[in-house]
């Protein structure tokens, strides 16, 4: 159970950190495709300039959510079901 356990939590992970933050958020905002204008990233510093530093701050957020909450997640996950020995 455990293992299964692991496993669906390193496939989940994968497909959140697979999320286009700044895409999403410059279709949602422009309806357009932030791969075609400023220096065609989808990252934070460029929404920050096509859209202004409160959607450069909500990237930024989402981007780095996405990183740590797996992170904290698999943490937690290993403190209440440890691996057996």
């Amino acid at each position: 159970m455990t293992t299964a356990l692991y496993a669906a939590s390193a496939v989940a992970s994968y497909f959140l950190g697979a999320i286009p933050f700044g895409f999403l958020v410059y279709k949602w905002v422009r309806g357009g495709d932030i791969r075609k204008v400023g220096s065609g990233n989808i990252g934070a510093t460029n929404i920050g300039r096509e859209l202004g530093t409160k959607f450069f701050l909500l990237v930024l957020l989402l981007d780095v959510a996405k990183g740590f909450g797996p992170a904290l997640g698999g943490y937690l996950l290993a403190q209440a079901f440890p691996c057996p020995t």
